[in-house]
């Protein structure tokens, strides 16, 4: 569980999405899916430096440094950003703006890669956050409080890549340090630290071109300490395994175990299965199966003010059947799903603006997924169009009614549209309507919402510009209950590679 305000996209070289159970192979934490922040360390001779400066509407700045130097044995990338803003925005139909919403957030990021030979590399991660920001007023209540948070985030690797044989072995160290100020101008705040060290051993081996294993152990020592209550540790051990296998030319399937140990909680076998069959060259169906579950972050239980020290562990079972087809240039795929929780960690309103995680004893997550795309070049013009749909039922056990804050309907698509250096997006969301008490009683109505961003490449591609326009129709809406979200605004990115 992450807190996206504490992370820096822009740092990383790329983002993979995992949808759905993935604690077998993730561990705890993964129970809804997974969002890897990943950086690519290539070994070749290469030298290459991008400038990233940004300004915006409500007094908005944004920068990025990013310089990378590698050779065929050395590989470094070193990030620098930052990003500030008054966030000031006007509260539609009132005379109020977002006050105390002021934030800064400035972050370091280091990648460094030594090959030993051709089949031996080290690796090593680092990076620093530093997040500065208020908490904004509602409708109903103003706001002085503040949070400062600071991460440090730490990791070795070593890599060995043979013919048959691979493995990997690292060692990380995850910092989360924070201070909440009830009123910033006051010294009445709580504090709170977590330490998390890590090593993991994991290897792959290929019995043949159609069959490989990779199992690997994990072990994990966690302290947290805050205001309001002393030194916590949890030690936790895990072995997982998985094997792979493609039996027939055209199907595929793999079967994964893990199991954990853990001196504060009991954490179950779990256990996952998943399949692929390529009918034909252009039609796939697919299929999965997984235990899961997850522990209580420190957050969760100790946060001041709200964290509940009485939460239990997550547990659920999953299962999801979909099918693909393509053709030429258009794609579709249809995934149905169904999702059994029990003790659902849920974080649930209990006043204005204090927010307390809840145990539900048992809920459902059913429904469906459709996406679409297709993309065609027409001399020099291109243009593509993606488009997501999702239903979703989630449902508490206990009352028969559909869980706070998740809406029924849920579908967004991308029209692309470039000509030589001029490109066009064109990007629009509709979140359905969803219920803001666990009686269904009150809701926040559904939104549609239109971004619109256009960019020119000039410099034989060196150089890009970029102005985009979010809440295109200044939509009036919120995400949350009596939070309104910003109206029209502006953002000009320049880009330049050198």
């Amino acid at each position: 569980q992450s807190d996206f305000n504490s992370l820096s996209g822009n740092s990383f070289d790329a983002v993979e999405i995992r949808r759905r159970g993935g604690s077998v192979l993730l561990g705890s934490g993964a129970i809804g899916g997974a969002i890897n922040l990943q950086d690519k360390i290539i070994f070749q001779k290469k030298k290459e430096a991008d400038i990233h400066i940004g300004f915006g509407s409500y007094n908005t700045f944004n920068g990025q440094l990013v310089g990378m130097l590698s050779s065929n044995q050395l590989f470094a990338k070193i990030s620098l950003g930052g990003i500030k803003s008054d966030n000031d925005y006007p509260y539609f139909d009132t005379d109020l703006k977002n006050e105390n919403g002021e934030f800064q957030k400035y972050n370091i990021n280091g990648v460094f890669g030594y090959r030993i030979d051709l089949k031996n590399s080290i690796n090593f991660y680092v990076s620093y956050l530093d997040n500065d920001r208020n908490n904004s007023r509602t409708l109903t209540a103003e706001s002085d409080s503040n949070l400062l948070n600071t991460d440090y985030r730490i990791l070795f690797d070593w890599k060995y890549l043979g013919n048959r044989f691979t493995s990997s072995l690292k060692q990380a160290y995850l910092s989360e340090k924070f201070t909440f100020f009830f009123d910033h101008e006051l010294s009445n705040f709580s504090t709170g630290k977590s330490d998390n060290f890590i090593s993991k051993y994991d290897f792959s081996y290929f019995l043949n071109n159609k069959m490989f294993l990779n199992a690997g152990v994990e072990y994990e020592h966690q302290k947290g300490r805050g205001t309001n209550f002393s030194e916590e540790n949890q030690n936790i051990l895990n072995v997982f395994g998985l094997f792979h296998h493609e039996p027939i030319s055209k199907l595929t399937y793999n079967i994964s175990l893990r199991k954990g140990y853990s001196s504060n909680f009991e954490i179950p076998f779990i256990c996952a299965f998943d399949a692929k069959l390529q009918v034909t060259k252009r039609l796939v169906f697919k299929g999965a199966f997984s235990t899961n579950y997850r522990n209580p972050t420190f957050n969760d239980l100790y946060w001041v003010p709200g964290g509940n020290p009485d939460l239990k562990s997550e547990k659920s079972k999953s299962m999801e059947m979909g099918a693909g087809y393509a053709y030429n240039f258009f794609q579709f795929n249809i995934t149905s799903f169904y999702i059994k929780s029990k003790d659902l960690i849920q974080w649930q309103p209990i006043s204005g603006t204090i927010w307390s995680p809840q145990n539900i004893q048992d809920v459902s997550n059913f429904g469906f997924e459709l996406s679409a795309s297709a993309s065609k070049q027409i001399n020099k013009h291109g243009i593509g169009l993606n488009v997501q749909y999702d239903y979703t039922i989630a449902e508490d056990g206990t009352t028969n009614k559909q869980l706070i804050y998740v809406p029924f309907h849920k579908a967004n698509a991308i029209f692309n549209y470039h000509y030589k250096k001029w490109n066009l997006n064109y990007y629009l969301q509709y979140t359905g309507k969803v219920f803001i008490t666990t009686s269904n009683t009150q809701s926040i109505d559904s939104y549609l919402l239109s971004n619109i961003n256009i960019n020119r490449s000039l410099l034989k591609n060196k150089l890009n510009i970029a102005f985009k326009i979010n809440n295109l129709f200044d939509e009036n809406y919120q995400s949350v209950a009596y939070r309104p979200m910003p109206n029209r605004n502006f953002i000009l990115n320049i880009n330049l590679k050198i």
